[in-house]
């Protein structure tokens, strides 16, 4: 690295890190430096490692590093100052147009991290920043799945009120939960509400006949049942104009064929063990 990074002012605290204000010696830019708080924990210092490698990926859409420590005896990294902050402070303000183009943007950016085999843990407004020119960039991701690059421990983690009911009852992260934490930050950003654990979200999105793409959208991705939700695929392809209803018919068609691939393949394979 060309140039330094002199911290300036505290900024805010998050789960397990500290934000501060700081400025490039270089060009004079501001930008936010995030530390490690629990740095005394190998645990911690793993999971902030890993968050590292994830950004540094420079996926679409995803928050891009400038610069990162991670076996300081402080470890920290560097991101961009972006001076729209979080998604929360929007929620309930938004027009439809405003909000199918922020559905579409995280639904984009959480397809290029599920396909890299990552999922982000704790998808939520907190956690998606806005740039002066409105485009978004999602942050702070915990990270799990082979696309981390190193096998740790079960990533388990998430927000009350965003989070999986299955990941509230202790299982891990996984892309079915990012698309429930996708639909509940939704339901935040419609609503201006914050969602609760246990709440039926289905029902509640009712009461507002506004964006009927994205109270489609929430009613997919907020099922109890992780396997009944929607994917992230199938979320843009919502947001593009198609009805849940008929993916969902197109999915389970998809899952016959397959079915029948199978027990013809196993027929295959008996008959050629008999005659052999």
């Amino acid at each position: 690295m060309s140039y330094q990074v002199v911290p300036l002012r505290p900024l805010l605290s998050g789960g397990s890190g500290d934000l501060s204000i700081g400025k490039r010696t270089d060009t004079g830019e501001l930008v936010v430096i995030k530390y490690l708080r629990e740095c005394h924990l190998p645990e911690a210092r793993k999971g902030f490692a890993r968050e590292v490698r994830i950004l540094a990926r420079n996926l679409p859409g995803l928050m891009r590093i400038l610069c990162a420590n991670t076996e300081a005896a402080h470890p920290y990294y560097v991101m961009p100052y972006l001076d729209g902050g979080s998604l929360s402070k929007y929620a309930g303000k938004l027009n439809e147009h405003q909000l199918l183009a922020i559905a579409t943007a995280v639904a984009g950016s959480l397809v290029a991290l599920h396909a890299q085999y990552i999922s982000h843990g704790d998808v939520k407004p907190d956690n998606i920043m806005v740039s002066h020119d409105g485009r978004m960039h999602v942050a702070d991701p915990l990270g799990s799945g082979i696309g981390c690059t190193v096998l740790f421990s079960e990533n388990r983690g998430g927000t009350p009120g965003y989070w999986a009911p299955e990941v509230h009852a202790g299982r891990p992260i996984s892309h079915a939960g990012d698309v429930y934490s996708y639909g509940t930050t939704l339901y935040h950003l419609l609503t201006g509400l914050k969602p609760q654990d246990g709440q039926r979200l289905d029902l509640s999105v009712q009461n507002y006949p506004c964006a009927p793409k994205i109270r489609q959208v929430i009613i997919a991705c907020c099922h109890t049942d992780p396997h009944e939700r929607a994917s992230m695929q199938e979320v843009l392809r919502m947001l593009g104009g198609e009805q849940w209803a008929d993916i969902q018919t197109m999915r389970r068609q998809h899952q016959k064929q397959m079915t029948t691939v199978c027990v013809i393949g196993v027929l295959v394979l008996l008959v050629a063990a008999l005659a052999g």
